[in-house]
């Protein structure tokens, strides 16, 4: 007779692993908290959300997109006003709306109707400029626009062009607030700057990047010194202000905004995912004239994104607060230090969040080799198993896991389809749709909780080996293309994949340790990225976060299961052997098994 009572310390063990997975949670999502506003009462050398919101409320208190010439001139002079107010003189580059010589520029002002083509041929573009010059003429601009939104969706959710409906609270209040509050805490603390800033409002962003393009075009002799342009936009209203884009080569850059955020919320998945998306902003002309650069912005609540609700009162002041912090500590950084820094590379930096403040980051290099690692890990966990394992219940996992997270992934895209049919979610995916968080979640929750039943249940039967190989060999299968086409975002895939085949890999007596290690880093890197890639992607492709957020829980329960077994690897061989051929319990289960 077996006597199966577990001692305290082999209990400990088996929960070393389940609490390392809900601390990865915790530490994952501490990320995602926001700082609280600060009030007006607050030390005048901190930066105030509650003081930033006067600017928010000077600006949008009516809608001025630039086809709204009468309220577009109000809020010109409105953001000179707030310069001025702190003892700056703004400068306002005055250039055409469009040079119809110019193919782009032609292109835009052709999809305009008869009447907007009226209203903005002879109309210029007015970028307020103001220069706050250091004992070094190395600067940094500090950009937002102050248009608000021409592009918008009717009820159907189709996106077109008009005079503008929204107040541009958010796009762009949110960077235009950021930087006037920013100027004001440098200006109290009284010291002159060692390096220089130059502050940068554009016009004409919503229809185009006019502004933009027209300092490139007309003033490009004025950024001759500017060492690193940060860019604040919004495609939201709440949630953390997200470092998502960086200039090419961004070791330096990236390192340096890592080094002097306290509370920075980015991985190096975004600046990736990003240069694959269409969406463009104010650095898209810039870029390509090999200038640095960082760019902020929010994503939550999506559904006020160029809409009348993009309003002071939705505003989210502790959002306001955490851009105005980031661009307080790099602004302050930059004006203060005795030597600007040096911000051009010859390689990218990978980085993730291990917890709020504590980011980790490494070379390119190094995260190619992280990569090659964890291939070879998991094949060579296959290999060990190979003699042992019956390679048609490997297929008949990878089959398995396949189909259900295809099946919950496709059910949410055909929801969010049918919704859109409807007429109850708009058909663009931008607009109000109180609907998509429940696509989300209900997608999500149906392909991890079959993920889930699946995996243990063939643990249960005796076929744990051949799940571990399926999810370790398709796992490294994606781990190589997302090298290859996104290596900024590979640390996503890969260090769970690493981990979970040195799980597989470590002595039976060290595997609650690695195991509890390979919980945290999978949890701890899944957490806020899945939630982070849902705000980003949701709003037209719910299916693609939703089978994102399925592919973590098949490594994860294999690492939970693992660490959390008492089974020696040669009785799991012997069990996976004799449910070939021996006519028992074992063998009953795995006949059982190839049904599924």
């Amino acid at each position: 007779m077996t006597d199966r009572r577990i001692s305290a310390p082999g209990l400990t063990r088996r929960l070393l692993a389940p609490i390392a997975a809900l601390l990865g949670l915790v530490a994952g999502l501490s990320v995602l908290i926001l700082p609280s506003p600060t009030p007006t009462t607050a030390d005048p050398t901190t930066f105030s959300a509650e003081r930033a919101m006067a600017a928010i409320n000077r600006l949008a208190d009516e809608p001025h997109s630039v086809l709204r010439r009468e309220a577009h001139d109000r809020a010109r002079d409105d953001v000179i006003g707030m310069f001025s107010d702190l003892g700056y003189t703004a400068e306002v580059h005055s250039d055409p709306m469009f040079d119809l010589s110019d193919p782009a520029d032609k292109r835009i002002f052709d999809g305009l109707s008869a009447e907007q083509q009226a209203v903005l041929k002879d109309a210029p573009a007015e970028t307020i400029v103001v220069d706050v010059p250091g004992k070094s003429e190395h600067t940094m601009a500090l950009m937002a626009h102050y248009d608000s939104a021409t592009v918008e969706a009717d009820e159907s959710g189709h996106q077109h062009i008009t005079d503008g409906t929204s107040l541009g609270a958010a796009d762009d209040g949110y960077g235009v607030a950021a930087i006037v509050e920013t100027l004001r805490v440098l200006k109290a603390d009284g010291r002159q700057p060692e390096n220089s800033l130059k502050i940068v409002i554009t016009d004409g962003e919503e229809v185009g990047l006019v502004g933009a393009r027209n300092e490139m075009r007309h003033h490009r002799a004025d950024y001759e010194n500017v060492d690193l342009v940060l860019n604040l936009e919004a495609r939201g209203t709440s949630g953390p202000a997200l470092m998502f884009e960086t200039s090419s080569n961004n070791s330096a850059v990236a390192g340096y905004f890592l080094s002097h955020v306290k509370q920075p919320v980015a991985g190096s998945f975004l600046p990736s995912l990003y240069a694959r998306m269409p969406n463009t902003t104010d650095m898209a002309a810039f870029i390509p004239e090999g200038f640095t650069v960082l760019n902020i912005a929010a994503i939550g609540d999506a559904e006020h994104y160029h809409h009348p609700t993009d309003a002071p009162r939705y505003v989210d002041h502790s959002t306001l607060q955490h851009y105005g912090d980031q661009v307080l500590d790099l602004a302050r950084a930059w004006a203060f230090d005795g030597q600007a820094p040096t911000l051009t590379a010859d390689g990218d930096l990978h980085f993730f969040q291990l917890w709020r403040g504590l980011t980790v980051r490494y070379p390119a290099a190094v995260g190619t080799g992280l990569g090659c690692l964890a291939v070879i890990a998991a094949l060579g966990a296959v290999a060990v198993r190979a003699r042992s394992l019956r390679w048609k219940r490997v297929l008949g996992s990878v089959w398995g896991l396949t189909w259900r997270a295809a099946f919950a992934s496709a059910a949410a895209g055909l929801v969010q389809r049918g919704a859109m049919a409807m007429k109850w979610a708009p058909e663009s995916g931008l607009g109000p749709n109180p609907l998509l968080p429940w696509m989300f979640a209900g997608g999500a929750l149906i392909g991890v909780g079959l993920t889930a039943h699946f995996v243990v249940r063939r643990w249960k039967e005796g076929l744990g080996q051949e799940t571990l190989a399926a999810v370790l060999l398709l796992l490294a299968a994606a781990c190589v293309p997302l090298m290859v086409l996104l290596p900024g975002a590979a640390y996503v895939l890969v260090l769970p994949t690493l981990a979970l085949a040195l799980t597989a890999l470590a002595p039976q007596r060290m595997r609650p340790v690695v195991g509890a290690l390979a919980a945290f880093i999978s949890v701890v890197i899944f957490a806020p990225t899945i939630l982070l890639i849902h705000e980003m992607l949701s709003l037209s492709a719910v299916w693609v976060t939703v089978f994102f957020a399925i592919v973590p829980m098949a490594p994860l329960a294999l690492v939970l299961l693992q660490a959390g077994s008492r089974r020696t690897r040669s009785t799991i061989a012997w069990t996976s052997s004799s449910s070939d051929g021996l006519p028992n319990g074992a063998a009953t289960a795995g006949r059982a098994a190839a049904t599924a």
